[in-house]
C-alpha cells in the first residue's frame, strides 16, 4: 500500500483539487488509487459514500479529542484488506498541516507513515501576499479586521509559516518523500494546478474532468472593507450565509465577486514579501532551486501603476462598490419582500 498525501495549504488550491479528487473518483479507481470518504470508509465497506467531502472532519475530531484510536482502527482495516495491497491511498485534508509540533499532530503523521510501504506528500504554496489577502477576503473581515490590521497581524504570527511546515513534513517522512510546490505556472506541469496535481497519480489524464470553472469564490476586497466594519453581521468566521445568499441572487459574475487588483498597495505588497523574504530563500534553496526566485517571490510584473495612481483608482473603486453594494443589497431585501406574495 501507498499513501499519497495531500495536506494543503489552505488557501493555495485545495478545493480545486478537492473537488476534482471527487469528481474523478472512478476514473482514479481504474487507476489503482482508492479515495477513503469523509470519515475514512472505503469502496464497499457500509456507509461508504462516493460523493463525500475529503476526510477533514474525521481528523478535526481526532485532533479535538486528542484520540487517535479510531484512525489507527481505520489504517488497520484498510491493511487487513487483501484488495487493497496494490493501492495508491489519496487523502487531502488541509488541516493535516495543523499542529504538527504539537503530540496529536506528531501522532497521526506518525500512524500514517507507519501504516504503508511508502508515501509521497505534495505541499503547495503560493506568494504569502496573495495568501493573506484570500484568507482575509474569506475570513478575516468577519472578525471586524480591515486588510491592513489582517496582514500585519498575520506577520507577527508568522502565517503562513511553509518553510516550518515543509521541514516538518521532511522529518515525519523523509526529504525524498516531500515535494513542495509553488503556485506559479512555471512550477506546474503544463503551467495548471490540476494537470500537476493528477499527472503524480496517472500517466493518461485524457478521461480526467477539470472544471476550470472559479471555485471558493471570494468576495470582491473593497465589498470586504466595507462589511468589516458591520460588526456582528457574522455569528463566526466561517458564516458564509452572506455569501451564499448574494451568489444565488446576483451569480458569480457580479460586481461583488470582482477581483481586483488595485486594491492592495505596493507597500503592503512589499511590506508582506519582506518580511517573508528569508523564509522563502530557505524554502526555494531545498525544494525548488531549479526555478528563477523572483518568477516565484519577486516583484510583480504586472505592477505598472505609480503609487499615487493605484491610490486614487482604489478610492474611485471603493466608491463605485459601496454604490453597487447597497443597490444590490436593497433589490435582494426588496425581492425577499416580494416573495411571499408572489406565492401566495
Amino acid at each position: 500500500m501507498k499513501l499519497f498525501l495531500h495536506p494543503g495549504h489552505a488557501k493555495c488550491g485545495s478545493t480545486s483539487i478537492q473537488r476534482a479528487t471527487i469528481r474523478n473518483r472512478a476514473i482514479l479507481a481504474g487507476h489503482h488509487v482508492v479515495i477513503p470518504d469523509s470519515q475514512l470508509r472505503l469502496p464497499g465497506e457500509s456507509g461508504f459514500n462516493p460523493h463525500a467531502e475529503t476526510p477533514r472532519k474525521f481528523f478535526r475530531q481526532v485532533m479535538e479529542s486528542g484520540d487517535t484510536d479510531r484512525l489507527a482502527a481505520r489504517l488497520h482495516a484498510w491493511q487487513d484488506a487483501p484488495q487493497w495491497r496494490d493501492a495508491t491511498f489519496l487523502i487531502s485534508a488541509e488541516n493535516l498541516v495543523n499542529h504538527l509540533m504539537q503530540p496529536i499532530g506528531r501522532q497521526i503523521h506518525g500512524l500514517l507513515t507507519e501504516s504503508f510501504e511508502s508515501a509521497e506528500v505534495i505541499y503547495y504554496v503560493r506568494r504569502q501576499d496573495d495568501y493573506v489577502l484570500s484568507a482575509w477576503q474569506q475570513w478575516g473581515f468577519k472578525e471586524g479586521k480591515k486588510f491592513e490590521e489582517y496582514y500585519k497581524e498575520a506577520q507577527r504570527r508568522r502565517n503562513p509559516h511553509y518553510w516550518a511546515i515543509a521541514q516538518m513534513f521532511s522529518q515525519l517522512y523523509g526529504r525524498d518523500s516531500v515535494t513542495v510546490r509553488p503556485l506559479t505556472s512555471a512550477a506546474l506541469k503544463d503551467g495548471d494546478l490540476l494537470t500537476d496535481f493528477f499527472s503524480r497519480l496517472a500517466d493518461d489524464l485524457s478521461d480526467f474532468d477539470f472544471d476550470q470553472s472559479r471555485s471558493n469564490i471570494s468576495l470582491n476586497p473593497f465589498f470586504c472593507e466595507i462589511l468589516a466594519e458591520q460588526r456582528g453581521l457574522f455569528k463566526n468566521v466561517h458564516d458564509d450565509e452572506l455569501k451564499q445568499r448574494l451568489l444565488q441572487t446576483l451569480g458569480p459574475e457580479s460586481e461583488l465577486f470582482r477581483k481586483e487588483k488595485a486594491f492592495m498597495s505596493p507597500e503592503a505588497v512589499r511590506s508582506i514579501m519582506d518580511h517573508y523574504l528569508e523564509e522563502n530563500r530557505q524554502l526555494h534553496r531545498q525544494f525548488f532551486p531549479h526555478l528563477d526566485f523572483d518568477t516565484v517571490f519577486g516583484p510583480r510584473r504586472d505592477d505598472d501603476l505609480a503609487d499615487a495612481d493605484r491610490r486614487r483608482l482604489s478610492r474611485q473603486r471603493e466608491k463605485i462598490i459601496q454604490k453597487r453594494a447597497i443597490r444590490e443589497l436593497i433589490g435582494l431585501l426588496q425581492s425577499e419582500k416580494r416573495e411571499p406574495h408572489m406565492t401566495a
